[in-house]
């Protein structure tokens, strides 16, 4: 897609489903792993009567994400039910709808994708990380490289023709050979997205703990950068491309729903612990699971707390956010958005980044040079500090 695929309006729905088999030694997500099977009915239900009584967007729905925590953890026909439910509420929702789930590799079958095409499910993300059985153990994960290898395998059978795999590089004590590795099998699978994320520690997880500990390595910045420029070289090479700092997509299969977040469209967020965005309002839900069941059952609202972005913070979130992108960002769509001038409000750090050749401009648009997608945070961090003229 292009950017003009979706106007100003456009927003999109993520359905977050805390449920896991095992808890990944780098996530920090709002996730559980002690409720079964039984309490899968309880949260979508939930979910159900939290959608029920949202203010929905005046625009038009793009998009459905069923992010997690595990989703492919939930019956089908849970999943099926609940879209039944928001389709009810949005008249105008048709096939051309983005509805993507997570799924780990290790929690489904063919049966299992067959139910969920048939319920309105058309895109999937798989959660590969790693193809060595080694790395996979070291992050609890629950699946091997055979079971990516069928799950992919399974999904295309199932007749998903929109699949992303993510994967991690940076691991502790990763080879760049063995990220090599990585990628190669990947593309092996023939995938129409790819998610390769630099890993992050973040407080409080197991794995910032063995980084503090000095039991796990981490790769130095030379290795991680050498493992982000193969990654770039290889994908080029093989067609993909490279849409976002993260994310390389065949031609025509970027994600909807991550154009978005990163163009600062609406979305509401349903779930334990689930954030919103809609006309520069923010606000995020309890994490609570149990809490989140009880509360919904009892007609009471999942708000924990939120805030309310000034003009300036809208337009500093809508440069950076949208410099991550390689489309960078449309100075005519800025203007439309805010009704003010890009260079004008950040007139010294656009002059200031251009001089240092992070940022170059392109007719009406503004975008990171290859020097600066290198050193995004740099740049990100210049336009957060923008003070207003």
């Amino acid at each position: 897609m292009i950017e003009d695929d979706f106007l100003l309006t456009d927003w999109g729905l993520y359905v977050h489903i805390p449920f896991c088999q095992a808890r990944c030694t780098y996530c920090d997500f709002n996730t559980v792993t002690h409720m079964g099977v039984d309490d899968h009915q309880s949260y979508m239900d939930a979910l159900a009567a939290e959608w029920e009584r949202a203010i929905l967007p005046s625009g038009r729905l793009i998009s459905v994400f069923f992010g997690g925590g595990t989703p492919s953890l939930v019956d089908p026909s849970l999943i099926g039910r609940f879209l039944d439910v928001v389709r009810e509420r949005v008249r105008e929702f048709g096939p051309d709808v983005e509805v993507t789930l997570e799924a780990n590799p290790g929690t489904v079958t063919r049966e299992h994708f067959v139910k969920l095409r048939q319920v309105g499910v058309n895109r999937l993300s798989i959660g590969a990380q790693a193809m060595q059985e080694s790395h996979l153990k070291a992050l609890n994960r629950i699946h091997g490289v055979t079971d990516i290898r069928r799950a992919v395998s399974d999904a295309r059978d199932a007749g998903f023709d929109n699949v992303s795999l993510d994967a991690i590089y940076g691991l502790p004590a990763q080879s760049f050979a063995e990220w090599q590795e990585t990628l190669t099998e990947l593309l092996k699978l023939k995938p129409d997205h790819l998610s390769l994320y630099r890993l992050q520690v973040e407080e409080g997880t197991p794995l910032a703990d063995g980084v503090r500990k000095g039991t796990l390595i981490m790769p130095d910045d030379d290795r991680m950068a050498d493992m982000a420029d193969f990654a770039e070289a290889t994908l080029d090479d093989r067609g993909f491309v490279h849409y976002e700092i993260s994310n390389w997509s065949r031609p025509g299969f970027d994600s909807r729903h991550n154009q978005l977040y990163w163009t600062l469209n609406s979305y509401l967020g349903l779930g334990a612990g689930a954030h919103s965005y809609h006309e520069g309002r923010r606000w995020w839900n309890y994490r609570g699971v149990r809490r989140y069941i009880e509360t919904q059952r009892a007609g009471e609202p999942a708000l924990d707390d939120g805030e309310i972005l000034s003009h300036l913070e809208q337009m500093r979130e809508y440069v950076w956010l949208g410099l991550r992108r390689q489309r960078g960002v449309n100075r005519e769509r800025f203007h439309t958005k805010f009704h003010e001038h890009l260079d004008e409000v950040f007139e010294t750090t656009v002059a200031e980044l251009t001089d240092l050749g992070l940022v170059e401009s392109q007719d009406a648009i503004l975008k990171l040079t290859g020097r600066g997608r290198d050193l995004a945070n740099t740049v990100f961090r210049k336009f957060m500090a923008e003070v207003a003229p």
